[in-house]
């Protein structure tokens, strides 16, 4: 008797588990599908916010300017820390710019020299220290600028950086440690003609759904003119998530059209500096 007893207890306890079971997964479709419906209500909104703020981005140029030696820097890209909080952060200032080269590796993009494929002649090249030789399938190198000035935080002080050929083994500084060979003195003369300045889009209504903007320009500083202006907008659809181990602002600055506005491929990293040298064009070797 007590062994039958013992069984119906077993088959009781069997069913009431397979009711609770069957009581709960209802639930927890409904749940997931709530989730399901309010992310795709959310990225529908989001996606078409960014193509209406795509709509305002791209490049505006009054004129070029053939033979520049140097620049002046406004505001340098700060350095952030491996992993910051701020690629997670909505209200990341910078967040359109997450991944471009930032404090000293962000002057040194100006100087350095670019080398092209031949093979991908609609694509910028790849920015490697002077005197650094053209690798397989690299043209000769299109020069940086001569010098970069920069202006402290206070304003009031001028540095000029110039990278010295010689400081340090181009080779090596071009596979491990950019920005090592620059050096930099104090500058009182007479500002570079042109400067570039950046304002970065912080929209609480855009940030909201993971949308962030940049406007960078080049100014002729003798007639307080912007003659080019880059606009640029970046979206996460991911809003922020980093479970798989991203960072979502430097993750969407770095993928293709669909969350980058404008968009060229090869430009990652430089783009203020592949911006700025189509409108600003520098001197080459024989007119140095």
């Amino acid at each position: 008797m007590q062994s039958n007893s013992k069984m119906r207890w077993i088959l009781v306890s069997a069913a009431a588990m397979l009711v609770l079971s069957a009581c709960s997964k209802p639930v927890e479709d409904k749940e997931a599908q709530a989730r399901e419906a309010a992310y795709k209500e959310k990225y529908a909104k989001a996606k078409a916010l960014f193509e209406e703020r795509c709509k305002t981005a791209g490049v505006v140029v009054k004129r070029t300017v053939k033979d520049v030696e140097g620049i002046e820097l406004i505001k340098v890209r700060p350095k952030l820390e491996w992993g910051d909080k701020a690629y997670f952060d909505p209200m990341f200032e910078g967040a359109a710019m997450a991944d471009e080269a930032q404090g000293d590796s962000y002057i040194a993009s100006f100087l350095y020299w670019e080398f092209r494929n031949p093979h991908t002649p609609d694509r910028r090249g790849v920015i490697k220290p002077p005197g650094t030789k053209p690798g397989l399938n690299e043209e000769a190198p299109r020069m940086g600028y001569r010098y970069v000035d920069v202006r402290d935080q206070s304003g009031h002080q001028r540095w000029r950086y110039q990278a010295v050929r010689g400081l340090r083994d181009p080779e090596w500084l071009a596979r491990a440690s950019w920005a090592e060979d620059l050096e930099r003195s104090p500058q009182s003369g007479k500002p570079a003609p042109f400067a570039i300045d950046y304002e970065d889009i912080v929209d609480p209504a855009d940030r909201a759904y993971w949308v962030a903007g940049t406007r960078i320009k080049i100014i002729d500083q003798s007639k307080g003119e912007v003659i080019a202006q880059l606009t640029r907008y970046v979206w996460d659809p991911g809003f922020g998530g980093s479970t798989t181990g991203r960072w979502p602002w430097q993750h969407a600055s770095s993928v293709g059209p669909d969350r980058v506005c404008p968009h060229d491929w090869g430009t990652r990293e430089r783009v203020t500096r592949f911006f700025v040298d189509t409108i600003l064009i520098p001197q080459q070797a024989e007119e140095r």
